[in-house]
């Protein structure tokens, strides 16, 4: 039977989508009036599907990363269940509540009715299933038991999710605070400053060395404030496209490792991630060769990348896997230790697991003393600046008291 991919209107006037299966284009047109729907669009799923590549007034369809976890999971349920890939594919969609994710779900459920494995049905979606999430998927086809590889690739989803949002929300608050500082003591500096320290130019007395850097601070911003704004816009996208380069972010990257704190948490991150991917393809049956060159793509790091090459290297050359990362340099000393112990006890998917939840909950420590220790700094850093432009205009107040008092 083939697939054919619908567009139709029920007896309410309400929108359907869909594919049926049938022998011919007339044949599921036949079936769909029996169903009570009135067939606006149809044709073979392929067909569909390459239609929609040329239009280019259409939305792009893809599932955004926080989206896949959930359907990983729902497919993943589902299997476990007994239910068929294409069954389950079908109720995933059917519940969609974004057409977006809806329309690749059915696309590649077309894809398997029409013979194709699920990890080559998702190749034809690119931007909505990455190469190792193929590869994990493929890995599970390969083992025979596809439901508990999903499962395992859905936990890995979720745990590289929550990671993720950690990241942001310890960059974010940080800097949205310190944001808001500067714009409030640029404003206190252009808008209040000038006026209030004018008033005492009419008095002819030298102001105090603090009133005098503060006064130059406020003119200085007066005058070339847009231009500085301006200048600082300009490096910002100056600095973003040259991180397009390999060159220049191999330089940069290497240089964040080098950072007393900040590279220790950068290898740990993109460490718990790249143990977590491999201990899942590991799992599902990969080879652990071909588990590294799909994991590779988990690390975001250019020198930790170009270091991970080397280590694969050298597996194809035999050494062992425990040995070639320690090797690296680049990873914590952890991830090699916990993976001799596993090579040993024949256990290497475990304790791959082992350490990403080992780093993760260091990352967890990490950021949570950061977090309490970063608010209040910015915080007493404002004051400061806040209170030396108090100071500065209650100075020259204080000596023309004295002037009179005396």
């Amino acid at each position: 039977m083939l697939a054919f991919e619908y567009e139709a209107l029920d007896g309410r006037g309400r929108a359907k989508t869909g594919i049926i299966s049938a022998d011919s284009e007339r044949d599921a047109r036949e079936r769909l009036k029996a169903g009570a729907l009135f067939v606006t669009s149809l044709a073979p799923a392929s067909q569909k599907k390459a239609a929609r590549k040329f239009n280019l007034l259409s939305r792009e369809d893809v599932i955004a990363a926080k989206e896949l976890a959930l359907v990983t999971r729902q497919l993943a349920t589902m299997l476990g269940a007994a239910a068929t890939v294409e069954e389950a594919l079908g109720a995933i969609a059917a519940q969609a509540e974004k057409p977006g994710p809806r329309r690749v779900l059915t696309r590649v459920r077309a894809s398997v009715m029409e013979g194709l494995r699920l990890s080559q049905a998702m190749e034809q979606e690119p931007k909505s299933f990455d190469p190792l999430y193929r590869s994990m998927v493929a890995a599970g086809e390969a083992s025979g038991d596809l439901a508990r590889v999903l499962g395992s690739v859905a936990e890995h989803r979720e745990k590289s999710q929550d990671t993720k949002n950690k990241v942001q929300s310890a960059l974010i608050y940080p800097l949205v605070l310190a944001v808001v500082a500067a714009a409030v003591v640029t404003a206190l500096m252009i808008f209040v400053v000038p006026k209030v320290v004018g008033q005492f130019d009419s008095f002819g007395s030298e102001l105090p060395m603090l009133t005098q850097i503060v006064v130059g601070v406020s003119d200085f911003l007066v005058a070339y404030g847009l231009w500085l704004a301006v200048v600082i816009g300009l490096g910002i996208f100056a600095f973003l496209s040259a991180m397009r380069a390999p060159a220049f972010r191999f330089r940069v990257h290497s240089a964040l490792l080098r950072l007393p704190v900040i590279g220790k948490l950068i290898r740990a991150v993109n460490a718990a991630r790249f143990a977590r991917a491999l201990g899942t393809l590991v799992e599902g049956g990969s080879p652990v060769l071909e588990g590294l060159m799909a994991a590779r793509e988990t690390v975001r790091n250019d020198r930790m990348r170009l270091a991970l090459d080397g280590a694969i290297g050298q597996i194809r050359e035999g050494m062992g896997t425990s040995a070639a990362l320690r090797q690296a340099g680049e990873f914590p000393p952890m991830l090699g230790y916990m993976a001799a112990a596993g090579e040993k006890s024949g256990q290497l998917a475990p304790m791959l697991h082992r350490v990403a939840d080992y780093l993760d909950s260091e990352f967890d420590g990490f950021t949570k003393t950061a977090l309490s220790l970063l608010e209040p700094m910015i915080v007493i850093l404002m004051g400061g600046v806040v209170g030396a432009i108090v100071l500065s205009i209650m100075l020259p107040i204080l000596k023309l008291n004295s002037l009179v008092l005396g």
